[in-house]
């Protein structure tokens, strides 16, 4: 059972004025980078996608579940797409993930699998609420970044990002356990992750061993976890949040998932400027590719990055 005693923070990031060198914008930068150190998390109440692509997102995301298997088979045929279900040890989950859904016209390659119309009505709805969510994420680097004195390094940080989508779908069997483990726990490979629930179900673990309970406390609510890459690259001045997700109530749960990844092409590598003796260099540079092949290949056997690259 997850701890209702401790809580993520929670940092609003609705002001106007919420610009660099602005009083807003130091103030909330502070707020960031002590989240994801501490907890590797913090809700962000984020008003800048509109209730009708919130919601639109979500309603077309229920059809595209309710798609036959043959369909989604069909969608994970196409590069760069995947559709992982029917999982050995969590059969009730599922997942349309996609590398390039938030680049040009990849969203109605998406659209085309699965609507013989191709949904323009939903081509237009994600690529709005992707645009908006990105313009999170990159507010968000900026800050760590800022925060670290390494503002020239943005550029390097941001130039280097790919987008990678992932729709979740975890069934609910009426009947069953109140508490039922859907996803074991794990890290993201990201730099960072953000995601969208409606139903509450993710968990997060503090250092002290709890997992706390991560509950929308707004329509507005977007759930940003720093990962490893951003874990390492920092040379673990953030925290690479481990999570898992346990399904409750009688409604199957839908989350949608950004991934800021470094190309795959990328060395991650804490710069100069954060190691010196009294903090020497915690992990092995180490290839993007090569890390996600290692951790998608079934291989690992549970090892995260620090058992992977650690110093």
């Amino acid at each position: 059972m997850a701890s209702t005693k401790v809580k993520i923070p929670t940092i609003d990031f609705c002001n106007l004025e919420l610009k660099p060198n602005t009083p807003q914008w130091e103030s909330i930068k502070v707020q960031v980078f002590e989240a994801l150190k501490e907890f590797g998390c913090f809700e962000a109440i984020y008003d800048k996608v509109p209730n009708e692509i919130r919601e639109g997102m979500f309603d077309t995301l229920k059809e595209v579940f309710d798609f036959p298997l043959s369909k989604l088979i069909e969608y994970r045929e196409k590069p760069f797409h995947i559709y992982d279900g029917q999982i050995t040890g969590i059969p009730l989950y599922g997942n349309v993930s996609s590398a390039d859904l938030v680049l040009p016209n990849s969203v109605e390659t998406f659209a085309n699998t699965f609507w013989s119309d191709g949904n323009p009505n939903f081509s237009n709805v994600a690529k709005s609420y992707f645009k908006q969510l990105m313009e999170l994420n990159d507010m968000v680097t900026k800050m760590v970044l800022e925060s670290l004195g390494l503002k020239n390094y943005i550029d390097e940080i941001l130039n280097s990002n790919f987008f990678f989508s992932r729709f979740t779908n975890y069934k609910v069997i009426k009947g069953e356990e109140q508490y039922k483990s859907e996803l074991p726990p794990h890290t993201d490979s990201s730099y960072l992750t953000i995601i969208k629930q409606i139903q509450n179900g993710l968990q997060v673990l503090y250092k002290n061993g709890e997992w706390i309970e991560v509950n929308n406390t707004s329509p507005n609510s977007y759930i940003v976890l720093s990962a490893d890459a951003f874990m390492a690259w920092t040379n673990d001045n953030l925290t690479s949040a481990e999570h898992r997700v346990i399904t409750t109530g009688d409604k199957d749960r839908i989350s949608i998932q950004l991934f800021s990844l470094p190309k795959l092409d990328y060395t991650v590598k804490a710069p100069k400027e954060l190691v010196d003796e009294d903090h020497p260099l915690l992990f092995k540079p180490f290839n993007m590719l090569e890390y996600n092949k290692y951790t998608m290949s079934g291989d690992n056997n549970g090892v995260n990055l620090k058992d992977y690259c650690r110093l």
